[in-house]
């Protein structure tokens, strides 16, 4: 899933024209990704959440460059919205899927995915805001499944069908609420998260946490996102979230193949 950010605010390789998103996308489209991923709203650590776009903000920003990638290909788009009324426009001009950060959270928006029956992608993220490092990483990893658990159970009683969600782990640092210890202790038990039987899309494509590993500004982040993208895939990531489609897709089939060899006896 390629990265496709119309947001200026946005840590790595941000758009604030169609033209530019465009190529990008195009770019992302020829090196092999399945689906790109489009968002109005940065949620990077510099971004102050309490000032935020207004729905008719993100709609002018995402539904051009959905409506022109449709137009073009053929590819899945994902909307990464939690506004109730950009998810509408969005599906309307061709997205077929919503990413959702804060999962269905804002009001109105539950009951418009239902409305939509669009496949939709669950992230965790605390609410309110954690303290990093309040507990113990294994009592950590034991809340995120249960929130995630408790947030798929919601969804479905109101009507979305299990075989359109994913779930998302929510990597990161800052909003996200999990320092860079926590999130690779996250990454290194993925698997448990295979008890939610869901599929599980992971971005961890340039963040704080692999600068945080590496001492590298986001330009400078290419490897070490390999790295924590094959982690990723190894463990059970169903789809991996990324701004490097072609070195990510490379990386994916050699995972794919150690796989395909595990299985023989």
């Amino acid at each position: 899933m390629g990265v496709v950010n119309v947001s200026p605010h946005s840590f790595y390789n941000p758009h604030s024209d169609l033209p530019s998103a465009l190529r990008t996308a195009e770019r992302m489209v020829n090196e092999g990704a399945l689906w790109l991923d489009i968002g109005a709203e940065a949620t990077n650590p510099s971004v102050d959440m309490a000032v935020s776009l207004s729905p008719q903000q993100e709609i002018d920003r995402v539904v051009p460059l959905i409506s022109a990638i449709r137009e073009r290909w053929t590819v899945g788009i994902s909307v990464d919205t939690s506004q109730p009324a950009v998810m509408r426009a969005a599906v309307d001009a061709g997205a077929d899927m919503i990413n959702d950060q804060r999962a269905l959270r804002l009001e109105g928006a539950l009951d418009t995915v239902v409305a939509l029956q669009t496949p939709v992608c669950l992230m965790h993220w605390f609410h309110p805001r954690r303290e990093p490092d309040s507990c113990r990483q294994d009592v950590l990893l034991t809340q995120i499944k249960r929130d995630l658990y408790e947030t798929v159970s919601r969804c479905e009683l109101a009507g979305v069908m299990r075989d359109r969600i994913l779930i998302d782990p929510g990597f990161g640092q800052g909003h996200y609420g999990k320092s860079a210890k926590e999130n690779f202790y996250l990454l290194a038990h993925l698997a448990e998260f295979a008890e939610l039987e869901l599929p599980i899309l992971t971005g961890l494509s340039r963040k704080s946490l692999i600068g945080h590993a590496l001492g590298a500004p986001p330009s400078e982040r290419l490897f070490g996102s390999i790295a924590a993208d094959t982690l990723a895939a190894w463990h059970g990531s169903s789809m991996i979230r990324t701004h490097d489609v072609k070195a990510t897709m490379e990386a994916m089939r050699v995972v794919s193949c150690v796989k395909t060899y595990c299985s023989y006896k």
